[in-house]
């Protein structure tokens, strides 16, 4: 008898135990308008069920007066899924939450993470911050004891003690463009009864250029600590953002080109004149989609930045492009992502400007009548040439490149073609500004040459490929910061003036 009522027991245990797992499965809830939450005793998972599929935010908290459905539940959440489509995480979305372990967000959508969002988190370890993230609220971090590393994407603005009292830190990664504020890495220690501050004094791998060994206490860190950067080199430190979508979701397609070559040229820093801000980046990008998305073998690729007039006429013209074999069957893709600019003295003639170059002589950089003639003369079945670049004399940041003639646009001169199959597409025409595009860290052209390419997988005619990039870059350009007209413009040799609508890369 006794063995059957241990039995009995043990089965009303059984019984118990699984309807308390049903419902904790079934702990479900609304955390904002068309964002819905649930908990299967482990995850918390943030969706947003959106039925026309536009972002959504999460509602914001507090940490005493109307907590979060979770945490006034007291559900022991250790790990949190932010699904795609979510915009924000609201104020004091996740603080208190002890058991928390891990984050992790699906997509780059979450742009926003509020005040105290998940101030003491003390057992979480593992958060990747999404690439496009731009705000981190005021102690949105402090006190996550057990956090032991931080990555700061580009273009990110960082509250005030966002990362205060994270004791465990050992490794801080700041993005070049983003933006701190005052003792975001600070601690606060008790000393003979008075609070004071102490500085984070571990390794950082990168900083941006305003943080040095004289200011570094006003963001909470150690002097010695920024002494002790490693460095790498200098163009991997810089100029690799992975702030835009075009940068992360890189599609790869099984197809070869292997009749196509390419020639990319990046550059910013300049000897004479003003940087051209993102040009390496963009280089650096399209050579990826060359590879991965267009199928070009990776030996049949030339990339060089900051190049020098040398570098360009000699070493990649002559050297590499006029060293292919059986051209009159093969396709050169050129892109050049630089400074152009007007002589003032030669009819505003336009130039292709080498970093070697200065502004103020203009006739000895690159013509670019004479580089599509030269080009032309190669005999290659196709040459497509894709230039971020305008010759108004102005660059992405509305600085002069000429000198006396800062700030003021200048119609440059339409360059001729010579014979040849020659199709070119340009970021701006006339005396228009081929702006950057800072959200995305690319120029304006450049974003949106990668994303007809990245959401065709690169199978698009050059006609629809034209009007795309003609009408969102000029829609976008009236909304930047500079709010200047830009209208990108192709133009073909007179061989094909009928037939490059229908050409393909």
């Amino acid at each position: 008898m006794k063995r059957y009522i241990t039995l009995i027991a043990i089965a009303w245990l059984c019984h118990l135990a699984a309807l308390a797992q049903t419902s904790i499965s079934k702990t479900e809830g609304t955390c904002g308008t068309d964002t819905k939450w649930t908990f299967d005793g482990f995850t918390l998972i943030i969706k947003n069920v959106n039925s026309d599929n536009l972002y959504v935010t999460m509602d914001n908290y507090g940490i005493k007066n109307e907590p979060a459905p979770w945490v006034k539940k007291k559900l022991k959440v250790k790990k949190v899924e932010i699904e795609g489509g979510i915009k924000n995480i609201g104020s004091c979305a996740f603080a208190n939450c002890t058991d928390l372990q891990e984050v992790v967000f699906h997509g780059t959508d979450v742009g926003t993470i509020g005040w105290g969002a998940f101030l003491n988190c003390s057992r979480l370890r593992n958060i990747s911050l999404p690439v496009r993230l731009h705000d981190i609220g005021t102690v949105a971090f402090a006190n996550c004891t057990s956090l032991n590393s931080v990555r700061i994407p580009d273009h990110c603005r960082v509250a005030d003690q966002a990362y205060a009292n994270c004791s465990n830190l050992q490794s801080v990664e700041c993005a070049p463009t983003c933006d701190l504020g005052h003792h975001v890495f600070a601690s606060e220690v008790q000393q003979g009864g008075v609070t004071r501050h102490s500085l984070y004094n571990s390794e950082i791998r990168r900083l941006p250029s305003y943080v040095n060994e004289r200011n570094c206490h006003e963001y909470g860190i150690a002097a010695e600590a920024v002494a002790n950067i490693k460095k790498g080199p200098e163009d991997e430190e810089d100029y690799d953002y992975a702030t835009s979508d075009v940068d992360t979701i890189i599609p790869t397609t099984g197809y070869m080109r292997v009749d196509t070559y390419a020639l990319i040229i990046g550059n910013q820093k300049y000897r004479f004149v003003s940087d051209v801000p993102y040009a390496i980046h963009d280089a650096r990008v399209f050579y990826d989609y060359c590879k991965r998305t267009l199928g070009i073998p990776d030996q049949h690729i030339h990339r060089t930045e900051n190049a020098t007039k040398q570098m360009i006429l000699e070493e990649e013209l002559e050297d590499w492009v006029k060293q292919i074999p059986d051209r009159q069957n093969k396709h050169l893709i050129i892109y050049y992502a630089g400074h152009g600019v007007p002589d003032v003295k030669n009819n505003n003639k336009a130039y292709i400007l080498p970093t070697d170059v200065r502004g103020t002589n203009p006739s000895r950089g690159i013509a670019l009548d004479e580089l599509y003639a030269q080009l032309g003369e190669m005999g290659f079945n196709r040459t497509s040439v894709f230039l971020d670049a305008c010759f108004s004399g102005v660059n992405r940041q509305n600085e002069g490149v000429t000198e006396g003639l800062r700030g003021v646009e200048i119609m440059a001169e339409d360059a001729t073609f010579g014979d040849g199959s020659v199709v070119v597409f340009s970021a701006a025409q006339g005396n228009e500004t081929a702006q950057g595009y800072p959200e995305e860290g690319h120029g304006l052209f450049t974003y949106y040459l990668l994303k007809e390419i990245q959401q065709t997988r690169g199978d698009i005619d050059y006609g629809t490929l034209s009007d795309n990039l003609r009408s969102k870059v000029s829609s976008k350009a009236s909304s930047l910061k500079l709010r200047k007209k830009q209208t990108p413009a192709t133009n073909a040799s007179s061989g094909i003036s009928n037939e490059w609508r229908y050409m393909h890369f």
